[in-house]
């Protein structure tokens, strides 16, 4: 594969996502329930599915040979190994209500192993990027190398998570009690990880994650210093219960702790 050209793809998305978003933007947002229970709402808007056109169209004219995965439409499955993945607005329901916190996720995976991830927060006005060795956040036209904190003790760090309606409340009770006062549910979806790559908190803890919601972050984190699986100690790939933390000493702790609530 051509690393080089596949990474100044992703960074030259960016600025041509955000013209786009206020471009499509501008005529309106419709919002619709992709829940097939009417208790649930699964919220999906017109610029979730012009959004993942869009970048869908630019990644077949780049890489026509490359397969592609996304939220909101079929997979294309090719057989050169390489694969993209596509979450055109991670974080819809802060979307719709118009919180800032939403993103564009876009990575690449070779041999079912994400590579390089790209996080755009178009209304935050920046983006994260990874290489080979190390990941960045750009803001204000400038590059900021991104490192985790080495933080390991569990009484002083900030764990932040969601667990999405999955877990009963009990079963989350349960979970945040073995953290204390350490843990805070908060719903700032590729956000959370990116703050983690940027040492501002030390573990994310998160339940039914789809693989399009982590495979952009997995490279972003691990190139800052961090460690993401699931709550099995298994590659995060391919979604589900995720724990990423800023440490290994730090993973395997609080792997201990989860370890109760991992078993099906």
């Amino acid at each position: 594969m051509n690393y080089k050209k596949s990474f100044n793809f992703l960074k030259s998305l960016p600025p041509k996502l955000n013209a786009f978003y206020k471009r499509k933007s501008s005529s309106g947002i419709r919002v619709n329930n992709k829940s097939k229970s009417k208790k649930d709402f699964d919220p999906v808007t017109n610029l979730d599915k012009s959004i993942e056109k869009y970048i869908r169209s630019l990644i077949n004219k780049k890489f026509p040979k490359d397969s592609i995965i996304g939220e909101e439409f079929k997979d294309k499955l090719l057989s050169n190994n390489l694969k993209w993945s596509i979450d055109p607005i991670d974080g819809t329901r802060a979307f719709v209500i118009g919180a800032p916190t939403w993103s564009n996720l876009i990575s690449l995976s070779y041999l079912e192993k994400s590579i390089l991830g790209l996080a755009n927060f178009p209304e935050l006005n920046k983006y994260y990027l990874n290489d080979k060795k190390r990941s960045y956040v750009f803001r204000n036209g400038k590059r900021f190398t991104l490192r985790s904190s080495n933080n390991n003790n569990l009484k002083t760090i900030k764990i932040i998570g969601n667990f999405h309606g999955t877990l009963s409340y009990e079963r989350q009770r349960k979970v945040i009690k073995k953290f204390g006062w350490s843990f805070r549910l908060a719903g700032f979806d590729a956000l959370n990880y990116c703050l983690l790559a940027e040492g501002n908190v030390d573990a994310v803890i998160e339940a039914n994650l789809k693989p399009y919601d982590i495979l952009p972050l997995i490279p972003i984190m691990k190139n800052s210093g961090a460690i993401v699986t699931n709550w099995k100690n298994e590659p995060a790939e391919n979604g589900g219960n995720i724990l990423a933390t800023s440490n290994k000493i730090l993973h395997n702790k609080i792997l201990k702790l989860l370890k109760p609530f991992a078993k099906k």
